[in-house]
Order: structure tokens, then C-alpha cells, then sequence
């Protein structure tokens, strides 16, 4: 069986996927299966390798030349399925490349940009977790359920991006904080962040690692947490294997709603995360759940002035102070809970 894969970004979003292609090859031994993927996620997830997994690594298309050429690229496979695990205007116009005679989309909720018009089957809908719904796309294929492993989650960093994660000089005990997430609105306030360094300083002795993107948001929220505390800033200063490289290495990863902490989530470390904007079950680092400190009913009820049960299942708390709901001293129980174990 020939099965194509589209999941481009986000890169959290991807390394959720990564688990239920692993799952799925290992419950179809006659399955192939073909994930076209975007650049960025594939560097983090190109040494995830398997016999019947191929990587069709390729740039989000912007002309209709991009198509051409994808679909040339693909034009000798015949696919028995699509997984359209994404919706997006771009993305969509990706399944009509496809001679298949099943489409596998969301459902109407969740299908975004008029996905259903391209695919001829539906997952059905759930208020639950993405990985959760990924899952759905492959008990929709093979008709019984998905056996995911703790194993299945395993990010694979090579042995040159392990390497080259050492020569950084790293501490040999440390906590990871990634200040920030795509939007400015999901990030913790520079002041709570400056406090927490301080406090783990004080009662565990622990060094205190910043990491993330080349964005400047990224770039400017360490800059600032730096000139206040004392921390080791690798922000903007890493690829995507070495960023994990540091994430398997460091006792706990503390962020927000952002890839980093999916991807913490996938070599292992335990991961705080901390939410408030968008609820955790849906997004959180899902082997971390007992870790995630979540606002968001609290902020909906706040800043909406509404019951959690009133609202859609796409509404977000779009407010920069619903992340102050989040205390310093409830970050260090959870981190206290961790060391202490």
C-alpha cells in the first residue's frame, strides 16, 4: 500500500505526527508511506529513519510552478491514499496533485480553508489533543486502533548534531527555558521569567540555558532576560538537531505554547508548559501533561467574560495578560516536583 502523507509545519505539530507514522509502519508491514514535509521540520527529523518511510522534503509552495514540480516529483507513485493531515490554503491545494481514490481530511470543524471540497473522506471530531486527531487519520485508514509506543515518540539526533551540541561548553546539570512562542501574546512576561531564573538559582543551584529560534522575538526576549539575569543564552544560535541535542541533555524544559517544547517532549526531558492563550489539551506537550500549568479556562472566564462551556472550539484568550494568570511560584512546584523525584 502507497500512502502520502502531508503534514508541512509546524515543526511541533510534526514531531506529534512522528509517532503515528512509526506506529502505523509498524502495524502495516506491507504499508509504504511518503511524508511530504517542510524544509525546517525535515532537518529536525531527517535521522528518524525507516525502511518504508520516505521523506519528500520540499519548500511551502507560493506558484503554480511549485505544484508542477511537486507533482512531477510524484508522478510515478500511484497513491492508494492521501493522509491531508493539514489545512491551510496552501497545503490544500496539494491533494488535487494526487491520483488516489481516498482522500482522508478533517472534519468540518476543523478543516481549515475549505478542506473538505479536496478530500472525499472526514475524521471524525473530537474536542481532543492534535496527536490525538493524527491518530484518527490512521484508524481511519487501516480500520482498527493505532498502538502508539513511548518508543514512537523517540526524536533521532545525529551523532555530528550531538557533537556539535557538546562544543557549545554546556554545563553538566542544567534547566532549559525557552522565552518564546510564535506569538508575543503566548509568551510568559520577561519579569516572571527574570524571577524564576532567580529563584532556581537560589534553591537548586541549577545554571539556567535560554534557547530558541533565529526570530526576533526570540532574540529579543532572551536579550532582555539576559541584561537581568544570569543565564546562558543560545537563542538563534543553534540548528534544530542541536537544539534538541541541548533539550535531551537538560533536566527540565520550561515553555510556552512553541515547538521546543514538543520537541523536549520527543528526547525524553520533561517539559513545563505553560498556557493560558489556547488550552493545553489541545496543544500541550502531550507526554508532559501532569507538568502543564493551564490558564485558559480561568482566562476565557477573565478576558472573555464567558463560561469555558459557551465558547467554540477555535477560540483563544487573545491577550498578552491572560499569561500573567501564571505564577513564578506555581512554575517552581512543578519544577520542585520534578528535581525532587
Amino acid at each position: 500500500m502507497q500512502v502520502a502523507l502531508v503534514r508541512l509545519s509546524a515543526i511541533g505539530d510534526c514531531t506529534l505526527v512522528l509517532p503515528v507514522v512509526r506506529a502505523l509502519l509498524r502495524q502495516q508491514p506491507e504499508l509504504e508511506l511518503h511524508w511530504i514535509i517542510g524544509q525546517a521540520a525535515y532537518s529536525l527529523l531527517k535521522d528518524c529513519n525507516h525502511p518504508r518511510l520516505h521523506f519528500v522534503p520540499i519548500d511551502k509552495p507560493k506558484r503554480i510552478a511549485d505544484y508542477r514540480a511537486l507533482k512531477t516529483q510524484l508522478a510515478d507513485i500511484q497513491f492508494d491514499a492521501v493522509l491531508a493531515m493539514q489545512a491551510s490554503a496552501r497545503a490544500n491545494l496539494i491533494y488535487p496533485l494526487f491520483n488516489s481514490r481516498r482522500k482522508i481530511g478533517f472534519d468540518r470543524t476543523r478543516a481549515r480553508d475549505w478542506q473538505w471540497l479536496f478530500t472525499n473522506e472526514k475524521i471524525a471530531f473530537a474536542d481532543e489533543h492534535l496527536h490525538d486527531s493524527f491518530k484518527r487519520f490512521a484508524e481511519t485508514l487501516i480500520g482498527e486502533p493505532l498502538q502508539v509506543t513511548a518508543d514512537d515518540w523517540v526524536i533521532s539526533v545525529s551523532e555530528d548534531n550531538q557533537q556539535s551540541a557538546l562544543e557549545l561548553s554546556l554545563p553538566e546539570q542544567f534547566v532549559v527555558i525557552n522565552p518564546a512562542a510564535s506569538k508575543l501574546e503566548r509568551c510568559w512576561s520577561v519579569e516572571r521569567y527574570v524571577q524564576l531564573i532567580q529563584k532556581i538559582k537560589q534553591q537548586f543551584n541549577l545554571p539556567v540555558i535560554l534557547t530558541g529560534g533565529p526570530d526576533e522575538l526570540d532574540k529579543t526576549l532572551a536579550k532582555e532576560i539576559e541584561e537581568q539575569a544570569d543565564v546562558i543564552n543560545r537563542v538563534g544560535k543553534t540548528n534544530l538537531q542541536q537544539l534538541a541535542a541541548i533539550l535531551q541533555k537538560a533536566k527540565v524544559c520550561i515553555a510556552p505554547d512553541t515547538g521546543p517544547a514538543h520537541i523536549a517532549n520527543g528526547v525524553g526531558t520533561p517539559v513545563i508548559g505553560l498556557y493560558a492563550v489556547a488550552p493545553s489539551k489541545l496543544s500541550g506537550p502531550y507526554l508532559n501533561q501532569e507538568y502543564t500549568i493551564d490558564k485558559f479556562e480561568q482566562a476565557v472566564k477573565q478576558f472573555l467574560g464567558k463560561e469555558p462551556n459557551q465558547i467554540s472550539w477555535r477560540t483563544r484568550v487573545h491577550n498578552r495578560q491572560a499569561m500573567d494568570l501564571i505564577s513564578v511560584d506555581e512554575v517552581m512546584a512543578k519544577l520542585s516536583s520534578i528535581l525532587n523525584r
